[in-house]
């Protein structure tokens, strides 16, 4: 039989921004609760709230998980870079009109 609990011990890992990108967790090994990590900065969640996490969007503020849509967003369609050839030809073209231009 599998022991569940309605809130477990968490520790996340963030980003300098507070962001999930990690953590740690509670977990049953058939016989007891077991905590392997140091429970001092942990905080209690449903094991259901842990499945929402979307790693580098999710924050855990005031007692809840919140996710930034826009961070989500941007995550899910990152913006594209360009390669440094392309920025090299964007450059000459600007300037090759600016010398056109006189």
């Amino acid at each position: 039989m599998v022991e569940s609990k309605d809130k477990i011990h968490v520790l996340f890992d963030t980003d300098t921004d507070g962001y999930i990108v990690g953590w740690q967790q509670e977990f049953y090994d058939g016989k007891a609760w077991q905590t392997p990590f140091d429970t001092t900065n942990a905080v209690e969640v449903t094991p259901a709230a842990l499945d929402n996490i979307i790693i580098g969007a999710t924050r855990y503020t005031d007692g809840q998980l919140v996710t930034d849509e826009a961070k989500r967003e941007e995550l899910e369609n990152p913006v594209p870079q360009p390669t440094p050839e392309q920025q090299m030809l964007a450059a000459l073209a600007l300037k090759l009109a600016k010398l056109e231009a006189g």
